[in-house]
């Protein structure tokens, strides 16, 4: 993306920034021709590919101009009894609820009942800053620095419990922060949990209510609720996959909380979008706000707004969010300037559905993925990129193999070559790429996934002899 991805990244910037702004890249007359129909067959191939790799059950809907265009359901909402997915079925949308967090802190923020740039300890005393000060804004975009409950050796163990707020801070509160506010990037459930707190401080109420009342109910979204413990009329059970067969798995969704913890239809989640797009639930500006990239303290841009990630497909800006934990993996995804959005909904934790997603909006738009190609690298290219990378997502080695890069994960006795397909940028595998920032210190690897960001991995400073 910098230094030799100058020119590109500057291409992807201007065209997102272009969006963010209200700038129309399209007049009327050459507004993207949206194909629902050949989005509607791909996801039916893509869905039972799906389900033939052991994905017990999907739900898919498509919006277009502000209005769902259909729903299709597929598989078994419980693998189990064979009980089957519906339009009405319910999912837990997993971290697809920090999007709608950070919309119901930007509403406050228009409402003057908070500020994006207040301390947090203004609204939750006891947040565990250590004397930083860390703001809302740093909660909603990953640089707050705070230790992540997720990161924990015993996290597993810790969703199976329904735990207080002030047990869920004691997860994280003795430990040391990861960097300085502002400083860097790293993907944190603890700084949206307390985002969630602020919300019950400002509004006086829990956060559950709140949303009910105040999002879901006037929006529309009325299969949709912040899911605990309580039986949910409709609700999928989630699974994970063992010995090839998808096996009911699950979590009491309290340690979630604002994080992850709603849940919802995939047609709920195009209304969502809708009110996002519409100005119905905050302005245009707040909007822009939410899906602006954020930039480090260095000069460092990160594809990540407010509960908002950032990416292109083809010539097209696009934004959402994606979730995968307690037996499920969801994917929403929004393309403006088409006015089109897409949510998949699967019960079988894995990877999000990014490549069901991306596959349907390029069929929607008639834009092809690109060919994969295999380039040489440059020996100072890969001399300035190899290293150790890590992230919440976990370690990982980049080096040199020949003239190509190589990344050796972390358990895999086995070096996986990565082709390069551009300046400092390399294919993971299909639909997944890493392009690489070395203009502001140590390399950054942002990891996109069906055009979406989904991680910035940062190298471990090298040791000096």
């Amino acid at each position: 993306m910098y230094g030799a991805m100058v020119a590109a990244r500057m291409r992807v910037t201007c065209t997102v920034a272009m969006v963010l702004l209200g700038v129309n890249l399209f007049s009327a007359a050459q507004r993207p021709t949206v194909d629902v129909a050949a989005a509607r067959r791909t996801g039916r191939d893509e869905a039972s590919r799906a389900l033939a790799r052991h994905v017990a059950g999907m739900q898919i809907a498509v919006g277009y101009e502000g209005k769902p265009a259909f729903v299709d359901a597929y598989g078994d909402a419980d693998a189990v009894t064979h009980r089957s997915v519906t339009a009405a079925t319910i999912f837990h949308i997993a971290s697809i609820s920090k999007n709608i967090l950070a919309g119901v802190i930007v509403r406050l923020a228009e409402q003057h009942r908070l500020g994006l740039d207040d301390v947090i300890t203004k609204y939750v005393p006891n947040a565990p800053t250590r004397g930083a000060a860390i703001t809302v804004r740093q909660l909603l975009n990953h640089t707050s620095g705070i230790y992540s409950f997720t990161s924990r050796d015993d996290a597993e163990a810790n969703e199976q419990k329904v735990l207080s707020h002030d047990q869920v801070i004691g997860l994280f509160k003795d430990h040391a922060p990861e960097f300085q506010p502002g400083t860097s990037w790293r993907y944190n459930n603890s700084g949206f949990y307390l985002a969630g707190m602020v919300v019950e401080a400002v509004t006086g109420r829990p956060y559950a209510n709140y949303v009910q009342d105040e999002l879901f109910r006037p929006l529309g979204m009325n299969s949709s609720s912040l899911c605990g413990t309580d039986d949910v009329p409709a609700l999928a059970g989630g699974h994970r996959v063992a010995g090839g067969t998808p096996t009911p798995t699950s979590i009491t969704w309290s340690l979630p909380f604002a994080a992850g913890a709603v849940c919802a239809t995939a047609a709920d989640l195009v209304r969502w979008q809708s009110a996002l797009e519409s100005g119905r639930l905050i302005s245009r500006a707040g909007l822009t706000t939410m899906r602006t990239p954020t930039t480090l303290t260095d000069g460092s841009q990160i594809d990540y707004g407010l509960g908002t990630r950032i990416g292109t497909i083809g010539k097209h800006a696009v934004f959402g969010h994606t979730g995968d934990g307690g037996g499920f993996a969801t994917m929403l995804m929004t393309v403006p300037d088409a006015r089109l959005t897409v949510a998949v909904l699967t019960n079988t934790q894995g990877s999000p559905p990014y490549d069901i997603a991306e596959a349907m909006v390029r069929a929607a738009l008639h834009e092809p993925r690109p060919r994969p190609r295999d380039l040489e690298a440059p020996e100072a290219e890969l001399t300035a990129i190899a290293g150790h990378y890590d992230s919440d997502e976990g370690p990982v080695d980049l080096l040199p193999c020949g003239r190509r890069l190589c990344a050796r994960l972390a358990g895999i006795n086995q070096d996986l070559p990565a082709p390069r397909q551009g300046a400092n940028e390399y294919a993971v595998r299909p639909g997944v790429d890493a392009r690489f920032d070395t203009a502001h210190g140590e390399p950054w690897a942002f990891v996109y996934g069906g055009g979406l960001f989904m991680d910035a991995k940062r190298r471990v400073p090298r040791s000096r002899p």
